[in-house]
């Protein structure tokens, strides 16, 4: 099968309309929708939405965050599976979830049949999210898809070098950065994201909430700049400030090369990479104390 493949990501606009949460959240669904019809029309292979996407900006209202929560199997699950299902995409989905007595920050998975492949919790949540009764994920899973493997991390993960590592030990080609995201400016972008790729021979798709139509982005506003990066660093497409969906083509098979890297001539990066790790020396990573 070819694994030359369409990669989508969605920025919406960090706003929404209603005047109570259930409406609000009614607002983020149909606006993503609204989005990924874009994506689709541009026959997108997969397209990756921002974190917490339904319940972005839901206001202060007293609300039980259970009841705010998703579920699989409830209504945002089942208007996901139905449009990957029409359009034949794959979704990376990221939602506030419940699952029992739980909540998770978590990015579902959704295949072109509008099935479960399998779902990511967020590793290292924020002391908020903790506070605010949100149980952090404690594996790296890569998801094996028609065309290739992906993993993802998911805001705060991209803080620790070590989040895009552990994906791409496991196996993932892709790598899926949903986040909300404020306060950088152009340094997430062009130093931290794309190290990351370099770093780990993978294509990064980040996706983020742009600022209004009309409206002036300054620092501590939203980041934006959803994209999609390169293994060798390079910016293949990004959305700048504004709401956007970015679409570009690739190919998995495309081998990175590195002249005279490690040793003499043109040779493959990443393998080379894992042929000159020193694994037993890197303790120092996991000490807690």
């Amino acid at each position: 099968m070819s694994r030359v493949i369409r990669l989508a990501t969605v920025q919406p606009p960090n706003e929404r309309s209603g005047s109570t949460w259930q409406e609000r959240k009614a607002s983020n669904v149909q606006i993503a929708l609204d989005m990924l019809e874009k994506a689709a029309q541009e026959k997108a292979d997969i397209t990756c939405l921002p974190e917490c996407f339904p319940t972005r900006g839901l206001g202060n209202e007293p609300v039980d965050p259970f009841q705010v929560a998703d579920a699989v199997g409830g209504e945002v699950f089942e208007q996901l599976a139905a449009f990957a299902r029409q359009h034949s995409m794959y979704l990376v989905a990221p939602v506030t979830e419940k699952i029992a007595e739980c909540l998770r920050n978590a990015a579902w998975v959704i295949d072109r049949q509008g099935n479960l492949v399998g779902t990511y919790h967020k590793v290292h949540c924020t002391e908020g999210e903790r506070k605010g009764g949100v149980i952090p994920g404690d594996s790296w899973p890569v998801f094996d898809l028609d065309f290739g493997r992906i993993g993802i991390m998911i805001c705060h993960d991209n803080s620790f070098p070590e989040s895009a590592r552990c994906l791409a030990l496991n196996g993932a080609e892709i790598v899926f950065w949903p986040h909300v995201q404020c306060g950088w400016g152009g340094e997430l972008w062009d130093i931290t994201l794309r190290s990351r790729a370099i770093d780990n021979a993978v294509y990064l798709v980040s996706s983020c909430y742009g600022v209004r139509p009309g409206t002036a982005w300054r620092p501590g506003q939203m980041t934006g700049r959803s994209g999609i990066v390169g293994p060798d660093g390079m910016i293949l497409a990004e959305a700048g400030r504004l709401p956007k969906v970015v679409i570009t083509e690739i190919d998995l098979d495309h081998v990175l090369l590195k002249h005279d890297f490690t040793r003499i001539g043109d040779h493959p990066f990443w393998q080379d990479v894992l042929a000159d790790r020193r694994p037993e020396t890197y303790g120092v990573v996991t000490k807690t104390d």
